[in-house]
This record gives structure tokens, C-alpha cells and sequence, in this order.
């Protein structure tokens, strides 16, 4: 009788996962940024999952191109806030994206099939951004920020209230 009622349980709990599987589940052979810009020929048509910060979302006629600061990515595939850095990325997306839904600064996994190098200048410097094709993508939510008194291990009581939950003082 309650091992049906597991069942249920379980599998509502694995069906509100809010990640696509593409992008939780990292390529056989991981390609960096790096490999791609020196020599874009050899990887032409592999799969990659790559992530970082959104720079900028630049709307062309038939496609969406975001320009993505690439970090290091977890085993979720979700970018490490504070990760290395690997270099710069182009996710190009079929169609029209808002730019409202990807605002500066948030943290995007894509994963898709790479399709050649394109030059642009950063600055006055020419960067050779290596191309993604999206097939899946997953922009992570922001991180909900820390009270500047997060140092107490009894934080739901702010720092001017006296007593602890079980009656000690805070100055002993």
C-alpha cells in the first residue's frame, strides 16, 4: 500500500527539476574555449556545453546572438559565480530572443554544436569568439544575497537581539 505512494513521491520530486537534462548532463569529450580559438577547424560540429555570464544579447534577422564570458562549470552545469575564466563565446540562438530575458550579468548554460570561429574586437583588440549553435539552454536564477550580519551561526536572530532561543546571553 505505501509503496505506491513512494513511487508518487519520487516521481514528482525528479519531475520538478527545473534543468534540462541536456544541459545537466556534461559532453563524452569536453572542448575549452581555448582549444576551439586555436584551432577551430579540428572541432567544427562537436557538441559542447559551455557557461557564463551574459555580456550583451545582439539581435540579427533570422538569430539571437549572446555574447558569454565563459566560466567553469559545475557537475550541475551550472557556472561557478567566482569559477576560472576560460575566455569568450558566442551562443547563437535560431530566431528571435528578447533581450529582456537575458540581462547583463546573469549566468547561462548552453549546449550545442560548434560552428566555427568569428573575429570581433574587443575593445580595440580582435577576439576570436568560437561559435555555438544552441540546442538547450538554461538561464540559472541570481543568487538570493547574504545579510551583512551572516557571520552569526544563529542568524534568523539579528545582532542587537539580546538572548539566544534558549535564553543565554549573547555576551557571556
Amino acid at each position: 500500500m505505501k509503496s505506491w505512494l513512494y513511487c508518487i513521491g519520487i516521481l514528482l520530486i525528479t519531475g520538478c527539476s527545473t534543468v534540462p537534462e541536456a544541459i545537466s548532463v556534461a559532453p563524452s569529450e569536453p572542448v575549452t574555449v581555448a582549444q576551439v580559438q586555436q584551432d577551430p577547424a579540428v572541432h567544427r560540429g562537436r557538441e559542447v556545453r559551455w557557461g557564463g555570464d551574459v555580456i550583451e544579447v545582439l539581435n540579427g534577422p533570422d538569430h539571437t546572438e549572446v555574447l558569454v564570458l565563459g566560466r567553469e562549470l559545475k557537475k550541475s552545469g551550472e557556472p561557478r559565480r567566482e569559477g576560472l575564466v576560460y575566455g569568450r563565446f558566442i551562443a547563437r540562438f535560431p530566431g528571435f530572443l528578447d533581450p529582456a530575458r537575458l540581462p547583463q550579468g546573469r549566468m547561462l548554460t548552453v549546449r550545442g554544436v560548434l560552428n566555427g570561429v568569428e573575429t570581433r574586437k574587443v575593445g580595440e583588440y580582435p577576439y576570436r569568439y568560437p561559435v555555438v549553435e544552441v540546442t538547450a539552454w538554461h538561464l540559472w536564477p541570481e543568487p538570493e544575497p547574504r545579510p551583512p550580519y551572516y557571520y552569526d551561526p544563529w542568524w534568523p536572530y539579528p545582532p542587537y537581539y539580546p538572548w539566544r532561543p534558549w535564553g543565554y546571553p549573547w555576551w557571556w
